[in-house]
């Protein structure tokens, strides 16, 4: 087989592994995207109790400073009543309204800390039902996972070794280039180049739908041993099988077989204007079958 032949080969079994391999790498990709939020929240969640732990803390510490404060206070009280002179008596008031000052401070933080409390064992339990809802979510996409795996994997293999063996048939240099422009198109590394107009010599990329020269359309034409990048995707050229051969499968006007004789004489004829619009236009076309033939064996 010629190379481009061995190269549509490849291409054909690479686009087959690299679909299958897309289909198992995004039932993957979800799966561990559902793992990374479970981690997220479970990390969230951890943060929360850990936030809890400390202000109940700080709520057992103000409970502590709260009492410790009575206690200070019943006892101001005691030494107030046995108080034996007016400047010792006001010293005792004056401590105790700035103990209940402070208590009242102390009551007023304890409250809010335990507000505190209670909204992060909310939040708290608002993740554990979302963790509860992704874990569901993960056991589906693991699920999806091995299925998908189970699926396609004995089938991937086959590919794979298939494609390892329509790759050995390639040069290495050329399978260089295709692995590198499959990598850049995403599989898509061959194109057929699309005859616009023949007899105005127009051709284009069919993947990127720029013009490709008639000197490149002539090379894949006359030899099928070349591998030619799109100057613009940088996609490998190609040609259809019915196209190969300088358009040799297309029927050709019986002026375009004649003699060289008959040739000038049409020729002559044309000159002259003694024939119709339909003859006139099959010796031209004639002509032009005849210059493209002689540009292809050059």
């Amino acid at each position: 087989m010629a190379l481009l032949d061995n190269l549509l080969t490849l291409h054909r079994v690479d686009s087959q592994v690299r679909a299958l391999s897309t289909r198992v790498e995004s039932a993957k990709t979800y799966f561990n995207a559902q793992e990374r939020q479970i981690a997220l929240l479970e990390k969230q969640k951890g943060e929360l109790e850990t936030q809890t732990r400390q202000l109940q803390a700080s709520v057992h510490a103000l409970e502590v400073e709260q009492t410790a404060a009575t206690d200070r206070v019943n006892k101001l009280r005691g030494e107030l009543n046995n108080s034996t002179n007016d400047k010792q008596y006001k010293a005792i008031l004056n401590e105790m309204k700035v103990l209940e000052t402070q208590k009242d401070e102390i009551v007023k933080r304890a409250v809010e800390e335990m507000q505190r409390v209670e909204e992060t064992k909310k939040r708290i339990e608002v993740h554990t039902a979302t963790i509860a809802e992704r874990q569901k979510i993960r056991e589906l996409a693991k699920a999806k996972l091995d299925e998908c795996q189970s699926d396609v994997g004995e089938r991937l293999a086959e590919l794979k070794a298939e494609r390892e063996r329509a790759a050995d048939l390639i040069p290495e240099r050329d399978r260089k280039v295709f692995d590198r422009v499959a990598d850049l198109t995403e599989g898509q590394t061959m194109s057929e180049v699309t005859i616009v107009d023949l007899r105005h010599r127009e051709f284009a990329c069919g993947e990127c739908n720029i013009e490709v020269p008639f000197e490149t359309f002539a090379r894949l034409s006359s030899n099928a041993e070349s591998v030619i990048q799109c100057k613009a995707c940088a996609r490998i050229l190609f040609l259809a099988e019915a196209n190969r051969g300088g358009g040799e499968k297309t029927k050709e006007p019986k002026a375009a077989k004649s003699s060289g004789a008959k040739s000038s004489a049409a020729k002559s004829s044309i000159d002259s204007g003694g024939l119709s619009q339909s003859e006139l236009e099959a010796a031209e076309l004639a002509r032009d079958k005849a210059k493209f033939e002689k540009t292809r064996k050059l």
